[in-house]
């Protein structure tokens, strides 16, 4: 009798152990069963899973999905619209594996290298980009994904890539005629854009850029707080709102907003140099030198940099040959 108690109890043990096992299991097992073949975007639920890293963790990280979404691309895209003999252009940011998912349909598409946040500049009819590279605050808000999503590939409900078509080119005319210098143009094509999608970072950055360009800065601060709203810390919304201060003769605001960019981004040359030029409009040399020497501890020094500090060494009394032995004892510190 004690015999088959003590057996008893140790298969209850042993079906307690399996049953814990199994239910610590069942997560991960549902994961991989609902999400193959992305088994590897796995987040414990105890972590708060998928719902609570997506847009503060990585998630496709190696890519996979590009494969899923070029084979969309191949198998859905619409050629009506396009002049006889036109490929379908494939815009990326991922162009190693999405050029190879195509290397079989080089006939009808093109494949070509876009960034996230300069796809408004770029000619192209499709576009997949996995959410690697975007904004945490983009991903995380309401007007993610974007108007013209035709597509996504999903993990746990979650877009981990998304497949764009493009049904309104005026962003692209709107930059091009902004690099001519043709002021109408400029202003309609990229304010239909922005009426077509308000969201579109692209079309926003080049209308901004084209109301400074026509010293229209009131237009401009318009729109570079309509973008921080969306976008706070949008890096080219950030630094248009540090140069409005600037123009304005408010100089520490402009230098404060570059130093959050600089905080945020410490290879943002742009910023040093309008920090700088701030401070050399206020009559402060010192604190124009200090910014530029962050330069050189960032390691992203540029020939405008060391023209401006041989300036400022020249300005202290130096001449040419000293203000060169300066620079060098303060490269080599």
């Amino acid at each position: 009798m004690k015999l088959m108690n003590k057996t008893t109890k140790i298969i209850l043990i042993n079906i307690v152990a399996i049953v814990v096992i199994l239910l610590l299991l069942w997560n991960p097992i549902r994961h991989i069963v609902k999400n193959h073949p992305y088994e590897y975007i796995y987040f414990n639920e105890l972590a708060g899973g998928i719902d609570t890293a997506y847009g503060n963790y990585e998630m496709d990280y190696y890519y996979h999905s590009t494969r899923e979404a070029s084979e969309w691309v191949i198998a859905n895209a619409e050629k009506s619209g396009l002049e006889t003999g036109n490929k379908i252009r494939v815009a990326t940011w991922h162009l190693a594996s999405v050029q190879y998912f195509f290397r079989k349909d080089t006939a009808d598409f093109q494949v070509t290298f876009s960034r996230w946040y300069e796809r408004g500049n770029n000619d192209w009819d499709y576009a997949i980009f996995t959410i690697t590279g975007i904004m945490p605050e983009q991903i995380k808000s309401e007007h993610f994904p974007p108007k013209n999503t035709v597509h996504t590939i999903n993990v746990d409900n979650k877009p981990v890539c998304i497949i764009l078509k493009r049904d309104d080119k005026s962003d692209l005319l709107g930059f091009q005629y902004k690099s001519k210098n043709m002021a109408d143009s400029t202003h309609y094509f990229l304010s239909k854009a922005l009426e077509y999608d308000p969201y579109n970072e692209s079309a926003m950055m080049n209308l901004i850029e084209f109301y400074f360009q026509t010293r229209k800065v009131d237009s401009a601060k318009n729109w570079i707080d309509k973008a921080l709203i969306f976008l706070p810390k949008h890096e080219s919304a950030n630094y248009f709102l540090a140069h409005y201060y600037l123009v304005k003769k408010e100089y520490d605001q402009a230098i404060q907003i570059c130093n959050k960019i600089i905080n945020d981004n410490f290879k943002f040359r742009g910023a040093y140099h309008l920090a700088c030029n701030a401070y050399l409009q206020k009559n402060n040399v010192k604190g124009a030198e200090k910014m530029l020497v962050r330069m050189i501890d960032a390691n992203i020094l540029d020939e405008q940099a060391i023209e401006q500090l041989l300036q400022i060494y020249k300005a202290e009394g130096l001449n040419e040959a000293m203000a060169y032995k300066k620079f060098y004892r303060v490269m080599s510190k």
